[in-house]
This record gives structure tokens, sequence and C-alpha cells, in this order.
């Protein structure tokens, strides 16, 4: 039994209001009532897994995974209170019923339940969710894979939730490119979106600079520098590679197209850096820019229509849209006296850029049609590298202050900024994976 303390806390939380949409019926598809923006949250309890079969794996660090994801997709909230998610949780493996009334009365609404098992060699993880005003299941999962994927298998478990309760597309199991000195030379590392699992793609022992990734996050594209050249080229993360180009001067700022079979970049093989298209292996390359400016940071649409990408020819850095065949740009920031680094947001409406605001660097985005341009962070420290999640929603970015940089993601919708590194170093140049 629970004690009066307990009670007293169960009694005043009744009164959270459930967001259900609809009533859940075998087979049916579950979504609920979650607005975009400014919705308010449905309330999840995490109890901490069953451990079984004498895993390795700690349930606390589990429930840690899951509770950043989903309390960071922006449709959910995490009850805080783990005291009391343990005691019901024991309460319920003791009666081997689930208490969904004393569930409830913590004022969650979604109720994930799990286990954990496995060997030395490999690791299982299943989930159930389960609708607790409806007192049922709403579907479960099992996952397995090794030791050194449990992490992966409980981002699997965070992105199902999301989907099934939202529609909407999660980001756990995503990556993030970004470079680092801390070896002593810029080299390209990829991490879990939340930060976690960073690993070393290049040891090219040079300078590596701009990741960007190709379609299904397994390869990523950037430019090394060795000596006076440059060259683009081609990486996988496991730490295999080839070489791109190496033309004459420039070789920067490379975009593989959303089919992955072409590429954006900025060359100065013919002069002043202008914008190419080129097939994914370096060949062919075709100019679609033309002038005395300086054109560089291309980016695709997500229908691979359309190319954003930065041009001083208006006197300042600022940034353009154009056909993916060249043509004439039509300038899209109005506002402010220099704007970098566009990325094209998956869902095609907006742009998230650099832009210089009294004197420091911010993030902001630009709706591509009507020019209305929000902006998303405030403060001191230089924020720049901007780069979307595949939701639409979330952006990472680096922060440089103090002599420090690290890398930081923000919800559009709740602008608050959540940091993602830390430790010796600095992190640069984030590129998020599809």
């Amino acid at each position: 039994m629970l004690g009066q303390k307990r009670r007293c806390a169960s009694r005043a939380m009744l009164a959270v209001p459930l967001m259900l949409l609809m009533a859940v019926t075998a087979g049916a598809q579950v979504h609920l009532n979650v607005s975009k923006a400014f919705g308010q949250k449905v309330i999840v309890a995490v109890p901490l897994f069953e451990l079984e079969g004498g895993t390795i794996v700690d349930a606390a660090a589990a429930r840690d995974v899951i509770e950043f994801d989903l309390g960071h997709s922006g449709y959910f909230s995490i009850v805080e209170n783990r005291e009391f998610v343990d005691e019901t949780e024991i309460d319920d493996r003791i009666s081997g019923r689930i208490a969904f009334q004393e569930w409830s009365a913590l004022g969650a609404e979604i109720l994930v339940k799990g286990k954990i098992g496995g060997d030395l060699s490999e690791v299982y993880v299943e989930a159930t969710i389960y609708d607790l005003a409806q007192g049922k299941a709403i579907f479960g999962r099992r996952y397995v894979g090794s030791r050194e994927q449990w992490r992966d298998a409980v981002h699997n478990i965070s992105d199902d939730i999301v989907f099934k309760l939202t529609g909407e597309t999660g980001i756990a199991k995503t990556k993030i490119a970004f470079v680092s000195a801390v070896t002593g030379s810029k080299e390209v590392y990829v991490m879990d979106y939340d930060g976690e699992n960073r690993r070393r793609v290049t040891r090219q022992d040079a300078i590596a600079i701009s990741p960007d990734w190709f379609p299904g996050a397994e390869e990523l594209a950037y430019t090394l520098i060795r000596e006076s050249r440059q060259e683009c080229r081609r990486a996988s993360i496991s730490g295999s590679g080839e070489r791109l180009t190496a033309f004459p001067g420039l070789n920067a700022f490379v975009s593989p197209s959303p089919r992955g079979d072409e590429m954006l970049m900025s060359l100065s093989k013919d002069g002043n850096p202008e914008i190419y298209r080129l097939r994914a292996d370096g060949s062919d390359p075709r100019r679609l820019t033309f002038g005395r400016s300086t054109e560089s940071s291309p980016c695709w649409s997500p229908d691979g229509r359309r190319v954003a990408f930065v041009s001083d020819r208006a006197g300042v850095p600022q940034i353009y849209v154009m056909g993916a065949s060249g043509g004439t740009p039509r300038r899209v920031t109005l506002q402010g006296n220099y704007n970098t680094s566009p990325d094209w947001s998956p869902k095609g409406e907006l742009i998230v850029y650099t832009s210089r605001i009294s004197g420091t660097f911010q993030i902001c985005t630009v709706d591509v049609e009507t020019g209305e341009t929000i902006r998303l962070t405030s403060g001191a420290g230089q924020k720049e590298d901007p780069s979307w999640a595949r939701d639409g929603r979330h952006v990472v970015y680096s922060v440089k202050q103090g002599g420090k940089t690290d890398l930081y993601m923000i919800d559009i919708y709740e602008l608050e900024p959540v940091r993602l590194t830390s430790g010796a170093g600095d992190y640069l140049s984030p590129a998020w994976s599809d």
C-alpha cells in the first residue's frame, strides 16, 4: 500500500486533464491531440525496466535515454517525481497487475513499461505502451541487437512512441556529424543526437571541415585542407573513404542532394567562388552562378528543385534562392546586414541561417515564400552553422562563449536551448542526419 504522503500528492494531481483524441481500438492507429507549437503536452510515466537474463545494461541509464528522447520531442512531458513512479512500479510487480488508477493519479496519461535482457554479446529490449485512460496497451515492441547497440534499441522505442501517438517522425535514432580538434587536428566525428556515443570518422591528420550527410546516414562528404590544397572527400561513418574532387582553389561547402546522386559545392576553379552542381562521384561539374561576387554555402530544397546559397552581390552576405539548374537568384533575407550558413527545412517552407544582430551571431529562420523572419536564439555567445533535424522542428548549432565552442539544439516552437556537448575541445560545424 502507498503511504499517506503519496495519497495526498496523488489526489492533488487528479485534476490534470487527459488529452487522448480518440479511443484505442484493436488494430487502430492512435494519434494524440498535440499541437506542433503550443499544445498541452502528453504526460508520460517511465518506470525502471525490469532486468532479465543477467544483462549488464543499466536500467536507470535506459530510463534516462527514454525520458530525454520523449521530454525533448516537443510532444511529451515526463512525470518528474521518480520516487512515486518507482513506488507504483514496485506495487505493480508485487501484485502482478497494472494499477491504472494509481498511475493516472500521478498525473500520467501514457505509461511505458519494459524489460531488458541478454548476455555479453546480445541485448533485447521490450517495451509496452499503455493508455491509462483506456486502461489497455496501445502497442508493444521488441528490439534485439549487440550489447553496444542498447542505446539504439532504446532510441527506437522513443521514435516508435512519437510516431504511433502523434503521427510525427521522431529524431531519437538520428546522428549529428561535427568537427573537433580534440586530438590536435580538426577531424570529423559523429555522435547520437543527444550528444552520446561520440566516435571519430576521419583520420587525416590535416584539417577536415564542413561535413554533410549523404541520404541514409551512413556516409559523409567533407572538405579536407592539407597545406595549401583543398579537396572534397566522401567517408563512411565506419572510417573508409575516397576523394571526390581536387580542383584548383576552393573545394568547399559540399551538399549532397536529397537523392544522393548529385552534390552542390562552392568552387573557384574558374576564378572567384561560384556554385557548381556535380555528380555524386565529383564528375561533370556544371556552373550555376556567374558574376564577380563570392557565392558559397549551397544547400538543396527537400524536393531537389531549388538551391539556397550565400552571396555578397549586394555588398554583404545574404541568402538567395534559385532553381537547381541555375537561373536568376531571388534574395530571401531582407533583414540584417550579414546572413550566412543556410539550411533548408525538411518540410520545405523555412530556411534556418546565421544572422549578425547587434554584433552577435544568432540563429534565425526565414519563410522562403513570405520572407517572414523569426529569431530563435538570444543572449551572449556566437551562434553559428545551424542544421535541421528531420522532423523540421529541431535545429542544432554551435555556440562560442568564453573561448569554448559547444553544440546546442533548440525546438523552434519552445525556444529553450539544450546543450549537447561538454568536456575538452571545441565542437563545430554540426550537420544533422536524416
